[in-house]
Order: C-alpha cells, then structure tokens, then sequence
C-alpha cells in the first residue's frame, strides 16, 4: 500500500523529514511571533491603560514604537529568505524524480525511472523495427507501392516514408479500385507522385468518355425531349438526385454528398428503362 504523501515527507515510504519540518515549524512560529509584535505594539501604542493590562507579555514581547518597524522588517526579510532559501535547499536534498524522497527511496526512484526510460526506449525501438518491416515488405511484395516507396526514398535519403503517407497511398489504390479518380489524383499529388497522379486523370478522363460523353448525352438528350425526371439514389449514402433535360454530364459522375463514384452501368439502365 502506498504511504501517505506529504510536502514534508518522504513521497513513497512515507518517513517524515524531521529538519524540513523543523524550519517549517519555525518559519510558522517567527511568523506568528512578529505579526503579533507589529498587532500589540499597534494596540498599545499611546494608551497606558492597554499597556498595562498587558504588561504580563512583555517578558517575552517588547513594547515600544521603534518595535513597529522592527516587526515589519523581519517579517519582509525573514520570511522570504526562510520560505523562499532556506526550506528549498533542504526540499532539494531530497528531491528526486520531481518528488520528495527519502535517501533509500530515492535509489529506488532512480531505479524505476531507469526501468521505465529502458521500457520506453525498447517499445520505442521496436516500433521502429515494425514499421521499417512493414516498409520492407511493401516494397518487395507490392510492385505499386514498392514503386511508389523507393521513387520516395531517393527523393529523401536515408528516411522511411511515416505510417500516415502508407496509409494514405493504401487509400490513394482503394479510391481507384472505387472508380474514384480524382481523390486518388490528389492524394499521390499530395507526395509529389506526379506521374501516378498524371495516369489517374487520365483515367478519369477515359472514363468519362466511356461512359458519359459516348453512353450519357443521347440519352440525357432523349429525357429532356420527352420532358422526364428520373430520380436516382446512390448506393453508397442513399442520396437522391434527379436526371432530366437540366442534368450534365459532370455531374452523373460522382455524388456530391459522398465522393462515390456513381455506378453508370446502373443508371444507364435506369434511364433506358423509363424511355422504354
């Protein structure tokens, strides 16, 4: 169980620290000792009769005027130099670790910081180790991100690319698995991969000729002239839009809530459906 902690105590067996508490103990007592000096010589100053009924203190408190000032200089220099020299000398001799320790605990402080630094420097390491064989394998096991990694190792020598711009090019693949073009185009601009990025565009362009310029604008032409509106959900979140003579080709792209690619081959078929 852990021992009480106190400022004048030992912050882990508990063992009180008799000197500290001793200058603590008399900076208490000159404290109060001179402020009732300064209080009882303000009270008596001038009035016998008060003087006289307390004539049994002065054996241990002197009565006069000049104590006044006397009062207040020890308590503006003496208790300064008390709290704040004297009991951080002594708090800094026992002092370890940022707490209060006794000699034999402050060994074993050290030791346990020693411990924890070590504990931490291995963990440390062997995340260290982990990533850069996480890197490893993706650059011998995955010809497109090996590609990708090493262009980025020659670009900065001697580093490993951080575990955020491996997630992000996993993105980068997954976004063009999705048909999602543009996002993967930004995302490898994003670490200079120009001419990953270039070949994305050009995706995109190949798709939108495919499936929009050649497929799209007869039919779009064909629901504007039969003046229909054709309602369309994405798959993804389930958001509406509608195709009718007002649509563009840009737009039947991608959903504007989501990012997801739409599915044309679908849509194609939904608008072919209702010209039926």
């Amino acid at each position: 169980m852990a021992a009480n902690k106190g400022k004048s105590s030992c912050s882990k067996c508990g063992k009180p620290f008799v000197g500290l508490m001793v200058v603590k103990a008399f900076a208490a007592v000159f404290a109060i000792y001179f402020f009732a000096m300064f209080f009882f010589n303000l009270l008596v100053a001038g009035d016998d009769w008060m003087r006289q009924q307390l004539s049994f203190m002065e054996p241990v408190m002197k009565f006069g005027w000049e104590y006044i000032p006397i009062s207040i200089i020890f308590l503006i220099i003496g208790m300064p130099a008390i709290m704040a020299g004297i009991v951080p000398a002594i708090e800094k001799r026992h002092r370890s670790g940022g707490a209060l320790a006794c000699k034999e605990c402050q060994g074993i402080i050290a030791k346990e910081q020693a411990e924890a630094a070590e504990m931490a420097r291995a963990k440390q390491e062997a995340q260290a180790y982990a990533h850069q064989a996480k890197i490893e394998g993706l650059e011998s096991n995955d010809p497109w991100m090996g590609k990708l990694i090493r262009s980025w190792k020659q670009d900065n020598p001697n580093k490993l690319p951080e575990e955020s711009m491996i997630d992000e090019l996993i993105m980068a693949r997954n976004m063009e698995k999705a048909g999602n073009f543009e996002k993967a185009a930004v995302i490898l601009e994003k670490y200079r991969f120009w001419e990953e990025a270039g070949r994305m565009r050009r995706l995109d362009d190949q798709k939108i000729v495919k499936h929009i310029t050649v497929d799209m604008n007869e039919l779009i032409d064909q629901v504007g002239t039969k003046g229909l509106a054709i309602p369309y959900k994405c798959s993804s979140c389930g958001a509406s839009i509608t195709i009718d003579k007002d649509s563009k080709k840009e737009g039947l792209k991608f959903c504007s809530y989501c990012g997801t690619a739409y599915n044309i081959d679908d849509m194609t078929k939904i608008i072919q459906h209702a010209l039926e």
